[in-house]
């Protein structure tokens, strides 16, 4: 029998966070303070390169930032590790931008940034002593107290602290280093199709997943009638007015409530998925190319299909499937509604004139989203499709005829 085996991996904790009115206060000035030396950092790589042809570094920078610490009370006041780690965030989006430049995709140059998109503030280096108890202290910034509903792990495995505003509320994002003992591996030899730790999953609009097993989860459906009655206020304040700002935070809190809600439904349904299957195929969708911004004539499906939040569900599997030792694998979606799962024939109408599957060789017939879910598990494992011989296929041609 072999014995599990055991990796590390980091482990993000958000909790809320609470502090005192002035607090508060305090925290947005540090925000409107890191964005300003964002912007900055950005400008000098820019006009570095602009006028010598060289980037500029990290190092250099973090050169600058000592400079300017001696110069202004303001920065000596906050931690060096806040300020470094806008240098660091900067310089991950310099990263970021150079690889996708080499990959030959998009480039989105790096932006700067008003001081409503910088929400969060990341320490560059984290020690024990910032997180006892339920309290996070780091210099410059006030004391945070959390209420976690569930143990944290040993400070000492502390490896990242972020901490983001959002509207009025406060939260603390604690990446710790764990172990996890990977369970062991499913003999899958001798398992055929039916098998219940061996899965293809599909998704679609109608049902949100459809399982090769015959399981579907039902698409998700967002009451908007609170956001609606928040816009309809929003549209009647005044521009620049007081009651226009609160209004605006109103919706922006409704709007993050529902995002929260939707994430940790995913979770709940990823991780079902992960304890209940040794094996996983999903489609490898182009998720940003299937949806379309702006006057759409396919608007009310572009929205039914990101309501279903596919994107999260495959990223959540993902990284879940590694942690578990599952295996994950996404495969090629083409024609998976329009091959037989069965002889592998493929059917030549469009999507949108059939619910139901009938192969036209072999008179199969099956719901369209559980025959492209066969056919995902029959890609992503191997499992071939009932085969049949070329004398077979003439006979069936002939009785379809």
């Amino acid at each position: 029998m072999d014995t599990p085996q055991t990796t590390t991996f980091h482990k993000t904790y958000q909790e809320r966070g609470y502090c005192s009115r002035t607090g508060y206060a305090r925290i947005r000035e540090v925000l409107r303070a890191c964005c300003w030396l964002y912007n900055q950092s950005l400008e000098q790589r820019k006009n570095t390169y602009l006028a010598d042809g060289k980037g500029m570094t990290m190092y250099r920078q973090m050169k600058g930032l000592t400079q300017l610490r001696k110069e202004q009370q303001f920065w000596r006041d906050i931690g060096l590790t806040v300020s470094r780690g806008v240098l660091v965030r900067v310089d991950r989006s310099f990263k970021a931008f150079f690889r996708r430049v080499k990959a030959g995709e998009k480039p989105g140059y790096p932006r700067f940034k008003p001081h409503q998109r910088y929400q969060c503030i990341e320490l560059a280096s984290v020690t024990a002593g910032m997180v006892k108890g339920n309290r996070i202290k780091v210099k410059g910034l006030p004391v945070i107290r959390i209420r976690p509903n569930r143990e944290l792990p040993d400070s000492s495995q502390l490896k990242a602290l972020r901490i983001g505003m959002h509207g009025r509320i406060l939260t603390v994002d604690l990446v710790y280093e764990e172990e996890q003992n990977i369970l062991a591996p499913v003999d899958m030899e001798q398992a055929d199709l039916s098998h219940d730790t061996v899965v293809g999953i599909d998704v679609g609009v109608n049902e949100r997943m459809t399982f090769s097993d015959g399981n579907t989860v039902s698409r998700r459906v967002i009451d908007r009638s609170r956001e609606t009655k928040l816009q309809q206020s929003i549209s009647r304040c005044q521009r620049g007015s007081n009651r226009r700002r609160k209004a605006v935070a109103t919706f922006a809190r409704e709007k993050r409530r529902n995002t929260v809600r939707n994430r940790n439904e995913c979770h709940r349904l990823t991780t079902a998925i992960v304890q209940n299957y040794q094996k996983i195929a999903v489609e490898k969708l182009a998720i940003k190319n299937m949806s379309r911004k702006g006057g759409s004539r396919k608007r009310g499906l572009n929205r039914s299909m990101m309501e279903q939040a596919w994107g999260m569900l495959f990223q959540q599997l993902r990284y879940k499937a590694e942690w578990a030792g599952r295996q994950f694998v996404e495969v090629d979606p083409r024609y998976t509604s329009k091959t037989c799962s069965r002889c592998g024939e493929v059917r030549k109408e469009k999507l949108a004139v059939y619910r139901v599957f009938v192969c036209p060789l072999c008179g199969y017939t099956e719901d369209r989203d559980l025959n492209a879910a066969k056919n995902i598990l029959q890609r992503g494992w191997g499992y071939p499709a009932q085969s049949f011989s070329r004398a077979e296929k003439d006979i069936l041609v002939q009785l379809s005829i």
